[in-house]
């Protein structure tokens, strides 16, 4: 009987908490806060005349990198993390949220840098790639495959971001810092600033977030000088960028309470579902 009474307890507490998950205080306070922190990263960037894709995605990584949104003020490569349940109405904010916590991996750093890029109303997304096969011809016949079946590859190891700003199209790797830029031609993305890495592109899964489709055979690739000109662009954005630490201390600074905030609520809600056993 006593077992009985304790299963349905748990019961109830379990469904409460889904039933109301997004919508309680926790959680609106979580989006409050981020809210918050990605107003002053527009303010940072208006100060430091920063506004194109490429621009406002090194940004972010300068933020992410250089721990100026981290609790532990640095920031810090971490596989096997467990997250806690994403938000129903925001696929990607309890991803962009592990950030404040100083440690986290690609997808993590993609995610944030995607609601930047979404503050900025710049066009971008999150795309899954295979960024360990080398070979060619194994890739292509993955990609048929998954193509011809529609089916989600098991292959996919990385995420990076697509972006299409002013009808320029690539894609970057803000996992670490300086990032990676890529263009895109036939499925299969290629470094155009001397990283050699090449992957394939699951064009079936555009957006890991959305259901929203782009087939990147039909993705044009970048001319020459659109090439040189985010080159170009991403050198003279970290040149401004270390040209100006106090101003990124002080934002650090300004925004540190905000970061424990969110940290401190991000761990009551993983305590939470830990408890209810949703991770």
């Amino acid at each position: 009987m006593f077992l009985d009474e304790k299963i349905q307890s748990e019961q109830t507490e379990l469904d409460s908490y889904l039933s109301t998950y997004t919508n309680d205080s926790l959680h609106l306070k979580m989006k409050e806060d981020f809210g918050e922190v990605l107003n002053n990263i527009e303010k940072i960037a208006a100060i430091l005349n920063l506004q194109s894709g490429i621009e406002v995605s090194i940004l972010s990584g300068y933020l992410i990198h250089g721990g100026y949104l981290s609790v532990t003020s640095m920031h810090t490569y971490q596989k096997g993390i467990i997250d806690i349940k994403r938000f129903l109405d925001d696929k990607v904010l309890y991803l962009a949220l592990k950030i404040f916590s100083g440690k986290g991996s690609c997808r993590h750093s993609a995610c944030f840098t995607k609601k930047v890029l979404d503050n900025f109303n710049i066009k971008n997304s999150i795309v899954s790639v295979d960024a360990v096969e080398k070979d060619y011809n194994i890739n292509e016949i993955r990609l048929f495959l998954n193509n011809l079946h529609k089916n989600v590859s098991s292959h996919t190891n990385h995420v990076l971001n697509y972006i299409s700003d002013n009808e320029i199209n690539y894609l970057i790797d803000n996992n670490s810092m300086p990032l990676f830029i890529f263009q895109v031609y036939n499925q299969f993305a290629s470094s155009i600033d001397g990283f050699s890495f090449e992957f394939p592109i699951y064009s079936y899964e555009y957006d890991l977030f959305s259901n929203e489709f782009i087939d990147y055979r039909k993705v044009p690739p970048l001319t020459e000088e659109e090439a040189a000109q985010l080159i170009n662009m991403a050198t003279a954005t970290i040149k401004i960028c270390w040209a100006n630490q106090a101003l990124f201390e002080e934002f650090y600074l300004h925004n540190k309470d905000i970061y424990q905030n969110i940290n401190a609520t991000y761990e009551k809600v993983y305590e939470k579902e830990k408890k209810l056993k949703l991770i």
